[in-house]
């Protein structure tokens, strides 16, 4: 039996890969979550990309440029709804003032460092079992229209060379013999930023595959449809979790939720800097036509990925406050650039499903990875848009900070105290 009891509240895809690789060090770990199983939410039916060479902070100069285009409505990946919550001023302050050069290039050279650490774990995972959840390595391509934005992109590709992540950039004709499936484009392309190294792999069923493994051990216990509704606190420790199904006592406490969280840590005196970010997917069948590396269409910051014999479009970025509903013109929007991009490429009339998801995202994009606030309180969030491909590596830091080990990658920029947390 381990001495030591972990609750980790939140069973996406962050908090299931905390807590299975937290029983893997030993530890007794209960998981909570409100939901009916894992990975329903934020991690259900995202853009399926393990996108290690491309997890550039959202907050940046370029950007920054584009808010008044952005506010007027004319950009068709993001959209933002003004409102009078504080907590969206002081989070668009601060998102704001990560958009100046120098904070977003450290921003993303910290999301990178994490990134890579992140495939090498899974790596290791899965050279261990036998895990299935239509994983390959797909590479990824980022198609340009503009050969101006072209040049600008290829500055950080020289930058990413410097820093350990080799991509490669490919004119037009590089890009089709790449990817054939090019040619269904409705309008030529100036060509593409490619990497051999990012994959595409379904995060929940990664999850149910390491829950199930979980449930077979006497030392793991989950707890869904249970929803935390607030911290317990004594003098300098969580005492217990007040659940919707009784109290919930461990030794230590692990937040892995969502946008929720400012809420929990609230009554505690803890404030979070995240904020929700809403995002887009549909999936259809794939046919023969669909493209077998990952594809980015930069100009609408749409994705499009061969998920099995599934094709699943995914993007948008609305800063809409805390409604998870599913607007059907976003919808539309995917339906219509993968319709033009991929016309062949998907049975688009038989649409399986759709999904919007809120992404908790801080303002510089960097997860919050450590202990803050009390003794035995320990954070895992505000991943953003890159849950999917930053979680193996975050649950691995998070492992080793909790084991009071030395972290296998350098955490500046990941730790409470990097983000206002103390």
């Amino acid at each position: 039996m381990a001495e030591k009891t972990i609750a980790i509240v939140g069973a996406g895809i962050i908090g299931i890969t905390t807590a299975y690789l937290l029983k893997k060090a030993g530890y007794r770990v209960i998981l909570v979550d409100a939901e009916d199983g894992p990975a329903l939410k934020t991690s259900f039916a995202n853009g399926c990309q393990l996108s290690y060479s491309y997890v550039d902070a959202m907050s940046s100069p370029s950007l920054i440029k584009k808010i008044p285009k952005i506010m007027a409505g004319m950009d068709p990946a993001f959209r933002i709804k003004l409102s009078p919550d504080p907590s969206l001023v002081k989070w668009g302050s601060k998102f704001l003032i990560n958009g100046q050069a120098h904070k977003e290039e450290f921003n993303t050279r910290t999301l990178l460092r994490l990134s890579l650490h992140s495939r090498d774990v899974l790596h290791s995972v899965l050279s261990e079992s036998g895990f299935e959840f239509e994983h390959r390595g797909s590479g990824k391509l980022l198609i340009y229209t503009n050969q101006e934005e072209l040049r600008k992109a290829a500055v950080r590709v020289r930058q990413k060379d410097e820093w350990g992540c080799k991509l490669e950039i490919l004119s037009e004709k590089q890009c089709i013999e790449l990817e054939p499936s090019l040619l269904q484009l409705s309008q030529p392309i100036a060509g593409g930023i490619y990497s051999s190294i990012d994959e595409v792999g379904n995060p929940h069923h990664l999850a149910s595959e390491l829950l199930k493994t979980m449930k077979h051990d006497k030392d793991f216990e989950a707890h869904f449809n249970c929803r935390v509704n607030r911290l317990v606190k004594t003098g300098q420790s969580i005492q217990h979790l007040e659940t919707s199904n009784g109290p919930i006592h461990a030794d230590a406490y692990v937040l892995a939720t969502g946008p929720e969280s400012r809420n929990l840590v609230r009554d505690i005196g803890l404030k979070l800097p995240i904020y929700p970010i809403k995002g887009y997917s549909i999936t259809v069948p794939a046919t023969e036509f669909a493209p077998e590396v990952c594809v980015t269409d930069v100009d609408n910051k749409v994705v499009v990925s061969r998920v099995g014999d599934k094709l699943r479009i995914a993007g948008c970025a609305d800063i809409v406050g805390y409604n998870s509903n599913i607007d059907e013109s976003r919808i539309e929007h995917l339906l219509n650039v993968c319709k033009n991009n991929f016309p062949k490429a998907g049975i688009y009339s038989d649409i399986k499903h759709t999904w919007a998801g809120i992404r908790p995202v801080t303002p510089s994009s960097v997860p919050i990875i450590g202990k803050a606030g009390v003794d035995n309180l320990f954070f895992n969030i505000g991943h953003g848009t890159l849950g999917w491909t930053l979680a193996l590596g975050s649950a691995s830091l998070l492992t080793a900070i909790i084991n009071q080990q030395e972290t296998p990658i350098d955490i500046t920029g990941m730790r409470p105290v990097d983000h206002g947390i103390c």
